[in-house]
């Protein structure tokens, strides 16, 4: 029989572990779509917004709901999953209930369906966002443009690391506009979300199907507002970029509001056309910094707070000083603590904390370690380069950083002799690498920039 007194405190701890095992665009508009309804005494009825996450939870998300219901209940929990709204029960159509008793739709209903079919999830909204200093001016310009869409700052571009609140000012902004103005046809997609779509498009018209290259136009030319995040996966995608330009311009012209986030500034695209990055750089660009010690303990304590669990102020600050790279792996560690500590028992204390991060720590370097290769394609991949041109002699602006990072990174995580390094990136002489692994592990201490570019490859590397 199972056993669950609080089925939304519980279903709240699965959501929070299931996040730390996806992506937070996976998160945002399928997972957390979702509430339990029902526990009964054989299996969980969890609840899908629509059949759209229904059927992508049960293909391809399924194992990972499921591990993190087992591993909060503490037993082997059966699951069902039914398409409707939480708590609603099934409603008769309009046909069942005959003309005269046909049901309109309440307005939350209405704005939580144009909210989904705009792509955005609800739970990112500026009330829980938390600012600071490290990211003030981006909030202040994300306020502005939801209140005046297309008239105050058009087009703007936030840029950040990994896990450091881009897409949550992102979406907030979508949120704030189809609260306030209803009326206003609202996009968000990604950049590998817009490359998809628009391969999906070529696909189908080739073969006659349903979805044509004018539906995909029509989509993101007619929006109002347009929103797209991480517009680095466009990066050396020929077709993508040049159907990108034509929207952008389409929108622009109609003074229609564009927001863009990246990982990187625009003056740091390597494989994207000029004339894409001289529209970024016509409007305001801002960025979004690593949060402070301050702000990362006001994060976790909202996060407490909003969870009930019984972490004291003293255990938050141990978190807070310990885990100083991003937002994402705040939480992240503070999940790691909580857990350990509840399967340790006894009250949660400091030196609980530190030991249970320390262990964290360790047992991920050793269960993940990792070769030249897999170093190598993460550096590619977010340089938007490639491996031959890495090892190759040539030694532009845009290819001499990305080679000394892989050097850096090969030389720190594999710990590899430098003449061995010098072999595998084009036959280069060991003082070559001694150099640049020299520069790199310099310079990251002064360059805060070159610091969390490092720490986003990293995460690349161990697939987070």
């Amino acid at each position: 029989m199972i056993d669950i007194k609080n089925p939304k405190e519980f279903w709240k701890k699965v959501l929070a572990e299931v996040q730390l095992e996806v992506t937070p665009m996976v998160y945002g508009t399928i997972i957390s779509r979702t509430a339990v309804e029902n526990v009964g005494d054989k299996e969980i009825t969890v609840v899908c917004e629509d059949e759209f996450i229904k059927k992508n939870i049960e293909k391809k998300y399924f194992e990972i709901v499921r591990e993190a219901v087992n591993k909060v209940a503490r037993e082997q929990v059966p699951l069902q999953f039914v398409t409707r709204k939480a708590g609603v029960t099934q409603a008769k159509t309009s046909q069942e209930l005959g003309p005269l008793f046909s049901q309109e739709k309440d307005p939350e209903t209405l704005l939580q369906e144009k909210i989904s079919k705009s792509g955005l999830s609800p739970k990112f909204t500026f009330d829980n966002y938390i600012m600071g200093k490290s990211n003030q001016l981006a909030f202040a310009i994300a306020t502005a443009v939801a209140e005046k869409p297309g008239e105050t700052y058009n087009p703007v571009f936030i840029y950040s690391g990994v896990g450091l609140g881009k897409t949550h000012l992102l979406q907030a902004i979508g949120n704030k506009i189809l609260k306030t103005k209803p009326g206003t046809k609202v996009v968000y997609t990604t950049g590998e979300s817009f490359t998809n779509e628009l391969i999906d498009a070529i696909q189908s018209g080739r073969g006659k199907g349903k979805y044509t290259s004018n539906d995909f136009r029509n989509k993101f030319r007619k929006a109002d507002v347009f929103l797209i995040d991480d517009v680095q996966f466009i990066a050396g995608k020929e077709a993508t970029q040049e159907e990108f330009f034509h929207t952008f311009n389409t929108l622009y012209l109609a003074q229609k509001q564009i927001v863009i986030t990246s990982d990187r500034p625009p003056k740091d695209f390597t494989n994207i056309e000029e004339r894409i990055t001289s529209r970024f750089n016509s409007g305001i660009i801002t960025d979004i910094q690593p949060p402070d010690l301050e702000m990362r303990m006001a994060i976790l304590r909202t996060r407490r707070d909003a969870m009930n669990d019984p972490i004291s102020n003293a255990v938050i600050d141990v978190i807070a000083e310990m885990v100083t790279t991003n937002t994402r792996e705040l939480e992240g560690a503070y999940l790691q603590v909580l857990t350990y500590t509840k399967a340790a028992g006894g009250e949660i204390t400091p030196e609980m904390a530190a030991n249970a991060l320390g262990k964290t720590l360790k047992e991920k370097e050793a269960s993940k370690p990792v070769n030249m290769n897999q170093i190598l394609n993460a550096v590619c991949n977010y340089y938007s380069i490639k491996s031959i041109d890495i090892k190759g002699k040539r030694r532009t602006k845009e290819l001499v950083l990305p080679r000394q990072v892989a050097m850096f990174l090969i030389k720190e995580l594999t710990d590899t002799p430098f003449m061995t390094i010098g072999d595998f990136l084009g036959g280069r002489d060991h003082t070559t690498i001694m150099h640049g692994v020299g520069k790199i592990s310099s310079e990251q201490q002064q360059r805060l920039k070159l610091k969390q570019d490092i720490q986003n490859v990293k995460m690349l590397i161990y697939g987070e």
